[in-house]
């Protein structure tokens, strides 16, 4: 005598407890293709060097070039002295005048052991006659260029590392875009080609 079979329940073909497994990405049976594991592997590596390279290389460029900087305004400072001066005119600017230097300059005096001395200097915007000003000799005890300023090497990493951020996401991004585009031709192109070994046969079936 056979058991009867219940209402809803579903006969099933193979040992008992056996389930079916659906095959993984990347296994026979699998809908996703070699371009969809390489596009997934490429976009993992560019979402890698957007987080990480990027942001490292902006911390390398930006500590460079503020030790750059900053060693070259030591050395400059271990090369130079200042001295207090007095301006004998007006300070004027440069950049009207062809061939002269760009910034505020004007004729100063300063004295040290040897006597007082005169000479043209860079000196701050505006300052007026007989106003007090720093000037910076070298080891002859000539005028100099003045060393830069304490702030210029942390300005310039900044500038830098904002620069080498900008340039690094925009990068990034066109290859995002370029890589795209590129992956989403061949698979039209791909799409294309199967369609004509397919479509034969589906208007074949349907057109009976």
């Amino acid at each position: 005598m056979r058991t009867p079979r219940l209402p809803g329940r579903r006969s099933t073909s193979g040992p008992p407890g056996k389930r079916v497994r659906h095959a993984a990405d990347g296994e026979p049976g699998s809908l996703e293709r070699p371009m969809d594991r390489l596009e997934r592997g490429l976009r993992v590596f560019l979402t890698v060097v957007a987080l990480v390279a990027v942001p490292l290389g902006t911390w390398c460029v930006g500590h460079a070039v503020y030790s750059h900087f900053t060693l070259a305004r030591q050395t400059r400072l271990a090369q130079l002295h200042p001295a207090a001066a007095s301006l004998l005119t007006e300070a004027r600017s440069g950049d009207d005048r062809a061939g002269a230097q760009s910034g505020f300059h004007a004729l100063v005096q300063w004295s040290d052991r040897n006597g007082a001395h005169t000479g043209v200097a860079p000196v701050r915007a505006w300052l007026h006659r007989g106003a007090t000003a720093t000037v910076w000799l070298d080891a002859r005890g000539d005028i100099a260029t003045p060393p830069r300023a304490r702030d210029f090497a942390a300005t310039a990493g900044v500038a830098m590392g904002c620069a080498t951020a900008f340039g690094g996401v925009a990068t990034t991004c066109g290859l995002r875009w370029a890589l795209d585009r590129s992956i989403e031709q061949r698979r039209l192109a791909r799409w294309a080609r199967e369609w004509e070994h397919v479509e034969p046969g589906w208007v074949t079936r349907y057109t009976r």
